[in-house]
């Protein structure tokens, strides 16, 4: 029996570390989780920046095309 006790003992040790292997990577996991959420909104908000950025350059050089265009026009 103490065979049996000793296989007993090492497979209730094993799943004691797989267990707190498992909690561990769970942890991660969630933690993981989170950051990308967190790192989607900063990626949406930088793309939304950036097509404003690019609406502002269009509009200055429309803005700066008529008025050479005006300008030439008139004198």
């Amino acid at each position: 029996m103490t065979a049996s006790s000793d296989r007993l003992d090492r497979i209730e040790a094993l799943v004691e570390k797989n267990s707190e292997a498992i909690e561990k990577n769970s942890e991660a996991i969630q933690k993981l989780t989170e950051e990308s959420k967190e790192l989607s909104i900063r990626f949406a908000a930088y793309q939304q920046a950036s097509q404003w950025v690019v609406n502002l350059a269009f509009g200055l050089l429309a803005t700066a095309t008529i008025t050479t265009i005006v300008t030439a026009v008139i004198r």
